[in-house]
């Protein structure tokens, strides 16, 4: 079977595991509800999260992918209700209110430029490279903690459901993305799967105390 002729298999296989992948925060939720706070999480890996599922929505819309706009709105939607749970635990809550209102601001600036732009080609280009630096800070987001982890010497307050789906889905978009043809689908989706390989050794350089 030629690759062209595999696109839409691993389309839905992609999809499917991207989808599970946004649900695998609900395990980080659970998490921090039964310690009973979400001080020792931090909340940028859902933030940066909805922003990305935001623009790459935005992005899937140019380029006509069905797929990945559906995808895209549902882990908006997830990643938003994780964000909520993560207010109502927090004590401190001005760092995550801080952290929304910036990449509030980012969407509305990349929303309102990517539309005044006539040239199809332009607004692509424009908006992948935008989409390819929020999603490569989304993947090494959970890196926020690294300081913390060295610290303590434990790898616990590391999403380990979030870095694990990420190195499945990473690996599944950038050979879609290689199929497309599309450098702003694949190279990002590589990068992240490097990246979700170094988290994921983490574990098992300071495991769980």
């Amino acid at each position: 079977m030629a690759l062209e002729d595999f696109k839409e298999v691993l389309v839905t296989c992609a999809s499917v595991c991207q989808i599970f992948q946004f649900m695998s925060g609900i395990l980080v939720c659970e998490k921090f509800i039964k310690k009973g706070t979400s001080n020792d999480i931090s909340p940028f890996p859902f933030v940066c999260g909805v922003t990305s599922c935001i623009l790459w929505a935005t992005y899937a819309n140019i380029i006509n992918e069905t797929a990945l706009i559906i995808v895209n709105v549902f882990g908006a939607l997830l990643m938003f209700s994780y964000i909520v749970a993560y207010y109502m635990f927090a004590t401190r809550k001005g760092s995550l209110l801080k952290q929304i209102l910036m990449v509030t601001i980012l969407i509305t600036i990349a929303q309102v430029y990517i539309h005044s732009i006539d040239e199809f080609e332009k607004a692509k280009s424009h908006l992948g490279i935008i989409c390819c630096s929020v999603t490569l800070t989304f993947f090494a987001a959970p890196l926020a903690n690294l300081a913390h982890v060295i610290r303590v010497q434990s790898s616990e307050s590391l999403p380990f459901p979030l870095i694990l789906m990420s190195l499945v889905v990473t690996a599944q978009w950038t050979l879609y993305g290689y199929i497309l043809k599309d450098k702003f689908i694949t190279y990002p989706n590589l990068l992240g799967f490097l990246l979700s390989c170094f988290q994921l050794s983490l574990f098992a350089i300071f495991p769980f105390r």
